[in-house]
């Protein structure tokens, strides 16, 4: 069963009609169709999981080949950090994909812990993504994003959207995240940075492309450079537990929702 190795028996002993069972010594028969029917709902979560990835990686996909044909710049649209976010998406999309269906298939959960982080990586870059575009259009920024575009739309607003509410909704919790673990939503800050430093370090990207100011090595102090990581990996660091927390409390609540509604049916 899917739904146990999330939740387990003590789960449903938690609830408040939970324990009562438990005091009652509820036979092993009534237990297995409660925990049956949960299984069949927590199925239905990743059913849809794999429907709102596979609408991420189209439209990831297609955006991408848009932006590369459109811009013209080549492996160099590589450079900008909506590009690389929305790859990255793309990518940890396909591997949920594929785990998620193997445990539809074979009835069983594989490497929950793992699938839960690159969920949340995910999660955590494309938040990133949305707060910077959202940023952007404040009145104090002369130019802004052509928002309306295809690939703009879709990398910006659209695939974020997807995203970050698909994981605070649908995915389990893996019971409590250490500080330590919550650093796994920051991978894609790291990502970024196995890009785009290579590229300037190389001379490959010229620095009048270069698409932030702090990554200009030869026109600021390192320190500059070293502050502005830190920022950003500070910034995933408090999505990455905003996400957590958000999508701890979100599958309680649908985990209880659907108690009460078997208890009702009892």
């Amino acid at each position: 069963m899917v739904f146990y190795c999330q939740y387990g028996k003590s789960a449903v002993f938690s609830l408040p009609w939970g324990r009562d069972m438990k005091k009652k010594a509820v036979n092993d028969e009534i237990y297995d169709i409660i925990s049956d029917r949960i299984d069949r709902q927590f199925r239905e979560k990743k059913l849809w999981n794999i429907l709102i990835c596979a609408v991420i990686v189209i439209l990831g996909a297609a955006s991408i080949w848009y932006i590369f044909l459109h811009d013209g710049d080549g492996w160099l649209t590589f450079r900008w950090l909506t590009v690389d976010g929305t790859t990255f998406t793309v990518l940890g999309s396909l591997v949920v994909i594929v785990i998620n269906l193997v445990e539809i298939l074979k009835k069983t959960e594989v490497t929950a812990e793992f699938t839960f982080f690159v969920r949340l990586s995910c999660a955590v870059a494309e938040s990133v993504i949305a707060l910077v575009v959202l940023a952007s259009q404040a009145p104090v920024f002369s130019e802004h994003m052509h928002l309306w575009r295809f690939d703009m739309f879709n990398m910006h607003l659209l695939i974020p959207v997807l995203t970050i509410v698909s994981f605070v909704i649908n995915d389990a919790p893996i019971g409590k995240v250490s500080p330590l673990q919550r650093l796994h939503g920051t991978w894609y800050v790291t990502c970024y940075a196995c890009v785009i430093i290579p590229m300037i370090l190389s001379g490959k990207l010229p620095s009048e492309m270069i698409p932030y100011f702090f990554l200009d090595f030869t026109h600021n102090p390192p320190w500059i450079t070293v502050a502005a990581f830190a920022f950003v990996y500070g910034c995933g660091y408090l999505m990455s537990w905003a996400l957590i927390e958000l999508n701890r409390r979100l599958s309680w609540s649908w985990f209880r929702d659907v108690a009460r509604k078997l208890k009702g049916k009892r």
